[in-house]
């Protein structure tokens, strides 16, 4: 059952708390440019932007597209468990989620997907989301294995003071959040184990109060805790798993490519860095990443592997619009095949969680 907030007061306080992540989101976008652009020659950054190879810029492109299609190739085997999707859904909401994390604050665009899916597939919500938390951890999981792989077998570098110290940390950083994932995952593996008693733990607070909410509030974390069942099912696991490995392999190709249109010849596990990096200023919650993002990669350029400030900033620039506006367009376009208008997706994430379904 889908319950919509439509009482007086539930309005008044999602816009306030709306609003206020928002202006968070925007503060922090325009502060990280600041900080990107500080120092920056943007007449050389414009040469640099202008003498780069449009045909690699192009091969960077397509396999950015590549690698989104192949997101949405394995989050339909995440969703098996759940239930049977469409590849014209995880593809049309695939496209439209991250259109909405490009356009919308706060990484809107993880909670505009799977509830477009649930609606469109009639899936449980909760499920589809907790099949975007399964997701986020192959991806960690993922970008952890070829950073570690980085760690163990580093290309050539020249490393000054604070260089040294930053990739000491990330390289702790490293090691210590692959032993926190083997961890979470084996709590998770025992989850699905007790998952009856465990479910019972949770609503149980919810019956002693609210008696009516038990049973809905149970098969809410019966519906969530299935999303993410794909980790006790081997032969899904297995295929998620390679499917997680040749996406950001595709990724990783894309960061090389984009390097030879700016002429700057680098081994392919040089990416496996400046891929972490950039997933780091991802996780800043501006709208597509936009600062954060481009900081990061700037400063893994210019601090590891020795790129001068204005290229580093053409490059963070141009690997930015690869990986976020062609998406953007094509998410624009699927709009109105799934009926949807722009401001009708910027609410999905305030209105469309259920609070209860049956």
């Amino acid at each position: 059952m889908w319950v919509a907030f439509t009482g007086a007061s539930y309005y008044p306080a999602a816009v306030t708390k709306r609003t206020l992540r928002v202006v968070i989101s925007l503060a922090l976008m325009v502060a990280l440019l600041a900080f990107f652009l500080w120092n920056v020659d943007f007449g050389k950054v414009a040469e640099a932007l202008e003498d780069s190879h449009p045909l690699w810029l192009l091969i960077a492109t397509a396999l950015a597209l590549l690698s989104y299609w192949l997101r949405a190739v394995r989050w339909a085997f995440i969703l098996r468990p759940v239930g049977k999707v469409r590849h014209s859904s995880v593809v049309l909401t695939t496209a439209v989620g991250y259109a909405a994390m490009t356009l919308l604050p706060a990484r809107m665009g993880d909670i505009v997907r799977p509830v477009l899916l649930a609606r469109r597939d009639n899936l449980p919500v909760s499920a589809t989301l907790a099949s975007i938390l399964t997701e986020r951890l192959f991806d960690l999981w993922t970008v952890v294995f070829f950073f570690l792989l980085f760690v163990l077998n580093p290309p050539a570098m020249t490393l000054r003071g604070e260089a040294r110290s930053y990739l000491h940390t990330l390289t702790t950083s490293g090691w210590v959040i692959a032993a926190g994932l083997v961890v979470g995952s084996l709590v998770l593996l025992g989850l699905f184990r007790y998952q009856e008693r465990f479910v019972q733990l949770l609503a149980w607070p919810v019956g002693r109060f609210l008696p009516r909410w038990k049973g809905p509030v149970s098969r809410f974390f019966d519906h969530f805790l299935n999303g993410l069942r794909v980790l006790q099912r081997p032969r899904d696991l297995l295929i998620t798993v390679g499917a997680s490995l040749l996406m950001w392999w595709v990724i990783y190709w894309q960061v090389w490519a984009t390097l030879i249109a700016f002429d700057i010849h680098l081994p392919l596990r040089a990416a496996y860095l400046i891929v972490t990096l950039a997933v780091i200023g991802l996780a800043i919650p501006t709208p597509g990443g936009v600062g954060g993002f481009h900081k990061a990669a700037q400063i893994g350029l210019t601090s590891f592997f020795g790129i001068e400030l204005n290229e580093a900033t053409g490059i963070a620039i141009a690997y930015h619009a690869i990986c976020f506006l062609p998406i953007t367009i094509i998410g624009l376009a699927c709009l109105p095949v799934l009926g949807l208008s722009l401001r009708e997706t910027s609410h999905i994430a305030d209105q469309g969680l259920p609070a209860t379904e049956e």
